[in-house]
């Protein structure tokens, strides 16, 4: 499958390094509401990418995304050849 067209520059892609890699996803840094009422969120940043272009190690890795730095807390291939890469930012 061909999922080039979903990573295409010109729309939602960016370019990014992973674990020294050149590679191209789209970020989402969504916003979270841990509930209604309990005052607290948080933003859980994501890569979503090509799984052909992660690693089995990459859990820990870095990712660099312009100028800021992440690293991989959890890797999540869908089964379809997409891949899902939660991250903390870097200190």
């Amino acid at each position: 499958m061909d999922l080039t067209p979903f990573f295409a520059g010109d729309e939602f892609a960016v370019d990014a390094v992973l674990a020294g890699a050149a590679v191209r996803g789209i970020f989402d840094g969504a916003y979270v509401s841990a509930g209604a009422g309990l005052g607290m969120s948080c933003t859980v940043p994501a890569f979503t990418l090509p799984t052909v272009g992660v690693s089995a190690s990459v859990v820990g890795s870095a990712l660099v995304i312009g100028t800021v730095s992440y690293f991989v807390a959890e890797h999540q291939p869908d089964g379809t050849g997409v891949s899902v890469l939660l991250l903390e930012l870097s200190a």
